[in-house]
């Protein structure tokens, strides 16, 4: 079981994509705890909805670039990220598939807090 939970790594992960892709709105996310025998973290699946001016321009570019954008999150970092556009009416809907791991660091430190309490 992750020492960080899957919805907290989502949040950090928006939080993160606020800064590249906002304004947007989130219609739906979905996260699962995952670890391998080296790593833990999380899996997340994200469908935004680009709001704004050249929202279109603007979900074309970031479905290009975000895959390479090191995406700044607390606590951990993102291993692996893609991004399709689709469509909503005339929205463009940014979908994003992404894993992120957390830190070494991190995991020590939730280890010693529960220790602690």
């Amino acid at each position: 079981m992750s020492r960080w939970p899957a919805d907290r790594s989502r949040a950090e992960l928006l939080r993160a994509l606020e800064r590249h892709a906002a304004p947007f709105t989130v219609l739906s996310g979905a996260s699962r705890d995952w670890a391998s025998a080296l790593f833990v973290g999380a899996r997340h699946r994200l469908a935004l909805a680009l709001d704004g001016d050249a929202a279109a321009e603007r979900a074309e570019r970031l479905r290009a670039a975000l895959p390479e954008t090191e995406l700044d999150l607390r606590g951990g970092f993102v291993a692996d990220l893609e991004a399709i556009v689709t469509w909503l009416g005339d929205r463009p809907v940014l979908g994003i598939e992404a894993l992120t791991i957390e830190e070494a660091e991190t995991l020590c430190v939730s280890r010693d807090v529960r220790r602690a309490g």
